[in-house]
């Protein structure tokens, strides 16, 4: 006997015991017709049925599964000759008007600091904070003992000097007295020398040695002539320059008269003293020759600057006496209007601006130096330029263009963008007035793809003419 007919013979004898031990559990247990039996061998014709009927299922699940993974979806069939719909404006052509918030900053229009010319002490001082001054009023008298010294040493070098010049104005007249003199006498001996002379040709009536004597006489004084006239011309000199030193002396002591009118410091303008550094008594100096702080500090407030720091894009607009309207935060909704008066014409290099100054005039003092405004600054285009909606441009890292439509066909045009003025933005390129752009441009808009173009409004701007 072969060992599977043992193992079904065991089966055998094993089956209905299994039947009477169900039986007498449940009552109505059942064999399943498929299971794999782990009697004598596994290789039995049950377990092969089992194995057969799992790998058949098995199998059967698997193309199931992979003929559905594989399975190519369905494509959606398109219309033929069916373009979406692309709403478009026309590119327009206006003047660029926008106002722009600028800050500004509010300084007094004259600004001093008061230093006295020469070092001395205060002696009176007429001005406190707050006070308010005209024009050549008397703020601060000075005292300078040192200033005082000089001054009468020089008065007196001045004085000294015009006595010199006096006693030398003196000898000069007495030296030409002489000389007049002199010249007095020549004239009288010459006469009687030709008199004597005529009178020796007749022989016997003069003496030779007569003669003689008075030539010699003649001779002398014309020596002492021309002696007088040398001392009279050195004497002459020496006073011009006896005069040079006078009138330097003059000056000299004139500049000290000058220097008395610096002891007394007035207002320059019209103004309000804003700080007070110095009392009764303080030594001061000029700026420049120590460390001396200003008496005083001068501001006029009836005229202020506004200084608005303008963009670099927008200095071509600005026009000197335009109108310009500012705010401050001590009066709240209220607005200020300021007149463009100074142009810096100059870019500052940190900050690409040029400093522009307006002129307000405040006779109630209502706005104060060191104010922070905020400027509305007008922006205006001399000339008309082009526009399109913000939404129309598209702006990639390779390119900024606009979807132009043409007929029915898209062509990206690039553009360069300009001032924003409400939901309109400049832009150059090649585009014309009424040339028509998607509104809404998107890099999903290919070019030379087809669209049906429907019009539509263009968004309108306050500013726009």
């Amino acid at each position: 006997m072969t060992e599977e007919d043992k193992g079904e013979d065991r089966g055998q004898e094993r089956g209905p015991q299994r039947e009477e031990k169900s039986s007498g559990l449940a009552g109505e247990y059942k064999e399943p017709l498929v299971a794999f039996r782990m009697d004598g061998s596994v290789f039995n014709l049950h377990n092969l049925i089992f194995v057969v009927v799992f790998l058949a299922v098995a199998g059967g699940a698997f193309y199931y599964m992979w003929t559905t993974h594989n399975k190519k979806p369905e494509e959606a069939t398109v219309p033929v000759n069916v373009r979406p719909e692309l709403p478009v404006v026309p590119v327009t052509s206006k003047i660029l008007i926008r106002e722009d918030q600028l800050p500004g900053e509010i300084e007094a229009y004259q600004d001093v600091l008061i230093y006295p010319k020469i070092k001395g002490f205060v002696q009176t001082i007429n001005v406190d904070r707050g006070s308010m001054v005209k024009k050549g009023d008397l703020m601060v008298r000075m005292y300078a003992p040192e200033f005082l010294a000089e001054r009468n040493k020089a008065l007196a070098e001045l004085s000294a000097t015009k006595a010199a010049v006096a006693v030398e104005e003196s000898g000069l007249e007495d030296l030409k007295a002489q000389l007049k003199k002199s010249q007095a006498n020549l004239l009288a001996d010459q006469s009687t020398y030709q008199r004597v002379y005529t009178a020796s040709l007749v022989p016997g009536v003069i003496a030779d040695n007569d003669v003689v004597q008075w030539a010699q006489t003649v001779e002398t004084d014309r020596q002492d002539i021309n002696a007088l006239m040398k001392r009279v011309n050195a004497k002459d000199h020496e006073l011009s320059m006896r005069k040079e030193e006078l009138a330097a002396k003059v000056r000299a002591f004139e500049n000290f008269a000058d220097f008395a009118s610096y002891l007394d410091i007035s207002a320059p303008f019209n103004g309000y003293v804003t700080e007070r550094r110095m009392h009764v008594g303080s030594f001061c100096g000029p700026d420049g020759t120590g460390a001396y702080p200003p008496i005083c500090r001068i501001k006029q407030l009836d005229l202020l600057r506004i200084v608005a720091p303008v963009p670099e894009i927008d200095t071509a607009g600005v026009v000197v006496g335009s109108e310009v309207e500012f705010t401050v935060s001590s009066f709240p909704g209220k607005r200020f209007v300021g007149t463009v008066a100074r142009i810096s014409n100059n870019l500052d290099k940190a900050t690409r601006t040029m400093p522009v100054e307006l002129n307000f005039l405040n006779p109630k003092y209502d706005i104060l130096p060191g104010m922070f405004c905020k400027v509305y600054w007008p922006t205006r285009r001399k000339e008309s330029s082009l526009f399109v909606p913000i939404s129309s441009v598209i702006s990639t890292p390779l390119d900024t263009y606009v979807c132009k439509v043409i007929g029915d066909r898209v062509e990206w045009v690039s553009v360069r963008k300009g001032q924003v003025m409400g939901d309109l933005v400049e832009v150059f390129g090649r585009l014309s007035e009424g040339d028509l752009v998607a509104r809404n441009g998107s890099e999903e808009l290919q070019n030379q793809s087809q669209v049906t173009p429907v019009k539509v409004a263009l968004p309108t701007t306050d500013k726009a003419l």
